[in-house]
């Protein structure tokens, strides 16, 4: 049997992937899209129901403004590995999603954190407040969007960028310039 260290990046993810869907065999679970070869990782709260039923991060509304926005600073969504903190849906007994509560997001926490480490990104980027929470930085959006942090998570220092969840842009358009703006960063950090 292989040890750690020969597996690819491939097959770890696949492990840290088949633990969560052993934990959470009722739920659809959407776990990651791009390379886990790229130096920039993006780190989102949860699947809403667009992502649930393709089984990708960041499809619909707010992943499409995503896209877009990244284009304008010159990036491309194929650049960036991209998750979620929740690889499920949270919802309502009526099917409505809902935000990830602090114990769904403490829960999969460890597992977040062998996927960063697998992924070993240069730059983090964490889109929202749940996503902020996850990697336990504390502060609030207003003060912490546009910064870059420094945090370790497990055993090593990484270089974390605050951004507002595209959702948060739907709904304030007039935050788009601010958004645009802290997302341009991310060609100065790598």
């Amino acid at each position: 049997k292989m040890g750690q260290n020969q597996m690819t990046k491939e097959q770890r993810l696949k492990n840290i992937f088949d633990a969560i869907k052993k934990a959470h065999h009722d739920k659809r679970l959407v776990f990651n899209d791009g390379s886990p070869d790229m130096s920039v990782m993006i780190i989102g709260e949860a699947p809403g129901k667009d992502e649930e039923m393709q089984g990708k991060p960041f499809i619909g509304r707010a992943g499409r403004l995503f896209n877009t926005t990244l284009e304008k600073v010159g990036l491309k969504r194929s650049n960036f590995y991209v998750t979620n903190i929740v690889k499920y849906r949270p919802q309502d007994g009526l099917g409505k999603t809902l935000t990830p509560t602090p114990e769904e997001i403490e829960k999969f926490r460890p597992m977040l954190e062998k996927e960063i480490d697998v992924v070993s990104p240069k730059l983090i980027v964490v889109l929202g407040r749940i996503s902020m929470m996850g990697l336990g930085i504390d502060g609030t959006m207003a003060s912490n969007h546009g910064q870059l942090i420094n945090k370790k998570i497990g055993t090593i220092d990484r270089k974390i960028l605050v951004v507002y969840h595209p959702a948060a842009i739907l709904r304030n358009i007039n935050w788009e310039p601010i958004f645009r703006e802290d997302l341009g960063k991310i060609i100065k950090l790598i």
